[in-house]
């Protein structure tokens, strides 16, 4: 069975998809990272985010100046691979820390316990986390604790993720409305220049496609289907009968038709699509 790594593709995509990572600080986490410290007494607690080659603080309590370390296995990049609280209690003997940097170097990191942060859908994405330069044990309360605070986080990515979306959807809705604007006022601007040479012969004073309700505005085109079904029409209802029912064109006068275009449209109200009719 092939052993799971913080590198796996869907991992690194749950990562992604909720925009965390180098995201400005906001204190979003701040308050778990001081409650972790705070129910083990260490000097250091973190809120990361294990990314393909790099553990990112999203929070930091008790170190300054740091932002991201590496991925070396026996700390943050090996216990987002745990289902439970992963637990350190002496760094100097545990052989899974032995070579990390934190161990060796000038941190002297000894005690670490570190609950993955976990999605609905089983992603782990990081740590909420406690160090210290002392070796230490640790109680069930506080185990249960860092479970709960890691539980804490990941409903808070789940939140900025709906409100990202959201703003997302309004612009998406708010681009859309405004392409369609622009293309309609486009289409209306063609209409008239099209309609301009259309009014010389006789034709009706007002517009003949309201169906539903009169349409009193003054005819300005004619248009047609394929099949030469026709319709004197104010802009407006051009438009519509344009963009519902593709097939519809500018006519020139020549084309006829009308009280079969009017018997058919009345069949067609509850549809808008235009199909030959026999007279």
């Amino acid at each position: 069975m092939r052993v799971p790594t913080h590198t796996d593709p869907e991992r690194l995509a749950a990562v992604h998809r909720y925009h965390i990572l180098d995201a400005p600080a906001d204190g979003s986490f701040d308050s778990v990272a001081r409650t972790a410290a705070l129910v083990f007494g260490t000097p250091i607690a973190t809120v990361t985010i294990v990314d393909v080659d790099r553990v990112w603080f999203a929070a930091c309590h008790g170190l300054s100046g740091v932002t991201q370390i590496g991925t070396e296995p026996g700390l943050c990049a090996s216990a987002v691979l745990q289902d439970d609280v992963y637990v350190v209690n002496d760094g100097a003997i545990d052989p899974r820390t032995l070579d990390h940097p934190l161990v060796r170097g000038e941190l002297g990191l000894r005690f670490y316990a570190a609950a993955p942060i976990i999605t609905g859908d089983g992603h782990r994405l990081g740590t909420v986390n406690v160090i210290d330069r002392e070796p230490r044990e640790v109680t069930d309360t506080q185990i249960a604790t860092l479970t709960a605070l890691a539980g804490i986080v990941a409903d808070q990515l789940e939140l900025r993720l709906a409100a990202i979306q959201a703003v997302r959807a309004e612009r998406g809705l708010d681009e859309a409305s405004g392409t369609h604007a622009t293309a309609s006022a486009k289409l209306a601007g063609q209409l008239r220049h099209l309609a301009a040479g259309h009014l010389d012969g006789e034709h009706p004073r007002t517009c003949q496609l309201g169906l539903s309700s009169p349409c009193d505005n003054p005819v300005e085109v004619k248009v047609a289907d394929p099949w030469g079904d026709s319709a004197w029409a104010c802009i407006q209802h051009a438009e519509d009968v344009i963009i519902n029912e593709r097939s519809t064109f500018i006519a020139d006068q020549k084309l006829n038709g009308l009280e079969r275009y009017l018997r058919a449209a009345k069949r067609r109200a509850a549809g808008p699509a235009l199909t030959p009719q026999n007279s």
